[in-house]
């Protein structure tokens, strides 16, 4: 099944000078290694699969770690829809073993990963060490993802894109809301609003209809982002240092205990350079801007966060085209998101991906996401020593 992958699957006619038929084909690769995360079991692993499939190759598909239930049972539908089972696997295992493993092989022709940085990059260092061909790497991760607001804003919408962006699904999102940028003459204001909100959230099961904020993945999240909020609160502590507790909501007693939950929680932070990784989880970073202050002006703000070097999404709330227009202009992210929330990019609608830190494109659900899938091929055939017949230059299996 890989060979046959590599056979041409579609043909366009190119023009060319008379006496001459130009054709461009694309044919598969082979076995593409898709490796899909836990925070999206179903839609990420599937669109990863289905991609590789419809462009001609054969597909090693492994699951996250602390999903492989539903890796399977999607694999397991497509079976009984018609995929051959030699033509797509479902390998699930760790990443560490199954997933380097599966790299190594020297079937893979492709990999296809959506996770963290540090994953990304050891996967990129394994097919760089390895002693044959390069190999493409589609790989999508996360971001220090930020949220500006201007002061014509409104601050009721703003509120609502805040709340569901940096708290829904746990803040467990590539696209959540890390740092949100508030303009000095509506900060006060806005962090009063936005405590008083936090204490409304209903941090509890994910199978309940009420709860507003599930627990995180498992333990091992669970811990770093403690971790991470141990720090802010010790920096809070230091009057010169520039971090302070906003908000946070309360976790009933009877729930706490009962599984890997962390309190959403809101800290004012010095700068946007205090903030240097991402953090997987229901923690927002708070920092302020405006003209004519200690705080930082908008184009050294969109400069900062641009240093970053993460480009996944970005957020602006301003009643202003002008600097709707400029803002967008200005920022790096892959996807920008005026008035709204950040969350939830529509298949077919919203292209998603980024650039740098944040991923190598192209976009998932974008017009050019097939073709990292493909090879190319193009056959330039002198049709008068052929006696000028083109019908017989087309291969039967375009």
């Amino acid at each position: 099944y890989a060979r046959q992958a590599q056979q041409s699957l579609t043909a366009h006619t190119l023009p060319g000078p008379t006496g001459e038929h130009n054709e461009w084909r694309a044919r598969g690769r082979g076995v593409w290694v898709c490796i899909a995360p836990w925070n999206f079991p179903l839609a990420i692993f599937g669109g990863q699969i289905m991609a590789a499939l419809v462009a001609g190759n054969t597909v090693a598909a492994k699951p996250a770690d602390q999903t492989p239930r539903i890796g399977r049972l999607f694999v397991d539908l497509l079976h009984r829809c018609g995929v051959p089972q030699q033509a797509l696997i479902c390998a699930p295992g760790s990443g560490a073993d199954v997933g380097a493993a599966l790299i190594d092989s020297p079937w893979c022709a492709g990999v296809a990963f959506t996770g963290s940085v540090p994953t990304a990059k050891r996967i990129q260092r394994q097919l760089a060490l390895a002693d044959r061909p390069i190999l493409p790497l589609i790989a999508e991760t996360g971001g220090i993802n930020a949220m500006v607001v201007d002061s014509t804003a409104l601050p009721e919408q703003v509120l609502d894109s805040v709340l569901s962006s940096a708290f829904g699904s746990a803040g467990q999102r590539c696209s959540a809301l890390r740092l949100l940028c508030l303009h000095q003459a509506m900060a006060p204001a806005f962090e009063r609003m936005l405590a008083g909100a936090m204490q409304t959230l209903k941090v509890g099961p994910a199978s309940r209809w009420n709860t507003d904020v599930p627990p995180v993945v498992d333990a091992n999240a669970q811990a770093r982002l403690l971790a991470h909020i141990r720090t802010l609160d010790a920096a809070s502590e230091d009057a010169n240092s520039g971090v302070a507790l906003i908000a946070r909501t309360p976790i009933a007693p009877h729930v706490r205990d009962t599984d890997t939950y962390v309190a959403p929680s809101a800290y004012r932070i010095p700068s946007v350079t205090h903030l240097t990784a991402e953090h997987f989880g229901p923690i927002l970073h708070v920092v302020h801007w405006g003209e004519g202050t200690a705080a930082p002006d908008l184009p050294t703000l969109m400069a900062q966060i641009n240093d970053s070097g993460f480009a996944l999404t970005f957020g602006l709330h301003t009643r202003m085209d002008s600097r709707r227009e400029q803002l967008c202009h200005l920022s790096q992210a892959g996807n920008v998101y005026v008035n709204r929330g950040m969350t939830g990019a529509v298949v077919g609608v919203q292209p998603f991906g980024g650039s740098g830190w944040s991923g190598t494109g192209p976009k998932a659900g974008g017009p050019h996401y097939l073709l990292r899938f493909i090879n190319e091929q193009v056959v330039s055939v002198n049709t008068t020593a052929a006696g000028g017949n083109a019908a017989l230059l087309t291969d039967s299996t375009s």
